[in-house]
């Protein structure tokens, strides 16, 4: 491709990085072997940023194609808001999704997930406590070592609101993931596995 194809495609590339919270690093354009036989453009060219919504952005973008302004896409969708996106809901409580369960005694943290309200997960939580301890490996800690429940208010926070499926599961994995690298979590170790994306985003929110 000439200079003016890759300076757009680069243009593209660098708009996808920056929109997901990567870093751009420069890099050089190829060299021509060939002269080009027009002039260098002498003008500055002007962009128009659309956010990507699907097929009807596609349809209005092609309207644009031979035309000035050149068209850059931009989307809200990113990869650090899908993982950390907080709970707007009133209730905190009358949703489903990522919640964590805090120990009252050592602050230790497990995280879980549910497909239903969060006050539901919390009584199956209370009822294990008291008569299946292992049933999960917060309950099993607190009997373990003679640490108290606490009532919900205290010990639950909802973390993200979501329904239930695979994107749910990559919340869920994600958060867990978070109080393993701060050596906080309850939660199995042996469904823990180290992941490339979850390191970055971890290392964004702390610096």
């Amino acid at each position: 491709m000439d200079q003016d194809e890759y300076k757009q495609e680069l243009n593209i590339i660098h708009n996808i990085l920056y929109n997901n919270n990567y870093p751009i690093k420069a890099c050089k354009p190829p060299t021509n072997t060939h002269t080009p036989t027009d002039p260098p453009p002498t003008t500055k060219k002007k962009w128009a940023t659309f956010t990507y919504i699907g097929k009807e952005t596609t349809y209005i973008t092609k309207l644009f194609k031979k035309t000035d302004p050149k068209i850059a896409f931009h989307t809200t969708n990113t990869i650090d808001k899908l993982l950390t996106r907080k709970h707007t809901q009133p209730d905190k409580f009358s949703g489903s999704g990522v919640y964590k369960l805090t120990c009252p005694d050592c602050h230790r943290a497990y995280i879980g997930q549910t497909g239903r309200r969060f006050t539901t997960r919390f009584k199956e939580h209370e009822a294990a406590y008291r008569h299946n301890p292992n049933a999960s490996s917060f309950t099993k800690h607190l009997t373990e070592n003679n640490h108290s429940f606490g009532p919900m208010p205290n010990i639950m926070q909802p973390l993200q609101l979501h329904k239930k499926g695979p994107h749910l599961n990559t919340l869920e994995k994600f958060h867990i993931y978070t109080e393993f690298r701060s050596n906080n979590h309850l939660n199995d170790e042996h469904f823990i596995t180290t992941n490339a994306i979850f390191d970055t985003l971890c290392q964004v929110k702390t610096t």
